[in-house]
């Protein structure tokens, strides 16, 4: 193949559609066009950093760390706001804070009037919550905003309570419907637990 052979045949082939842009629309290539060209700083700023951390691959492990780092520290941040409400919620924070002004008995009568009116998930919550204030009366549990239900089961070391926690969690946190039997059950187990607690 001569020359001319040669270049009229690279001719041809660099005029296949491969080589050249097509007219499909493109619709974010303005939006890309302008963060290139607004943002181009950072990746220069990327790269000088890179060069004085030892490379690319040094850059992104230390970002990675520094992702980490985050990630861990936010989900504390979250854990510790989900103990204050769940706190609040039990009536560990309640017990903690204003247990000498809340009355274990008005929570039951309280407790009694939602069972009647069918609302059990308050009636349980409120029986919960009367019963830690007792508990907390005769300083067989400190009563703290940290205090959480695996620790008073440790303290305690009473099955019936293990059992009101269990259903208590399972009906609060867990999501199951309570029944009327969840109910009967703090009623009757909740002064069962206080007794023991006392002796």
């Amino acid at each position: 193949m001569n020359p001319a052979q040669a270049r009229e045949e690279a001719r041809h082939i660099l005029s296949e559609r491969r080589f050249h842009g097509t007219s499909v629309p493109r619709p974010l290539h303005g939006f890309f066009s302008w963060l290139s060209r607004h943002l181009h700083f950072l990746a220069r700023g990327f790269d000088w950093v890179s060069v004085r951390v030892g490379g690319q691959k040094v850059l992104w492990t230390i970002i990675a760390v520094f992702v980490l780092i985050a990630a861990v520290a936010v989900a504390r941040l979250l854990a510790r706001r989900r103990t204050e409400v769940e706190a609040g919620a039990t009536g560990w924070r309640a017990g903690a804070r204003g247990g000498r002004g809340e009355d274990p008995a008005e929570l039951e009568r309280l407790a009694d009037e939602a069972e009647r009116r069918g609302d059990l998930e308050v009636a349980l919550r409120l029986r919960f919550r009367a019963g830690l204030l007792r508990l907390g009366r005769t300083r067989a549990l400190p009563l703290r905003p940290s205090l959480r239900t695996r620790e008073a089961r440790r303290a305690l070391r009473s099955a019936r309570f293990d059992r009101l926690a269990r259903d208590f969690d399972e009906v609060v946190y867990g999501g199951r419907s309570p029944s009327t039997a969840d109910v009967e059950t703090a009623r009757t187990e909740w002064p069962r637990v206080v007794a023991e607690a006392r002796s």
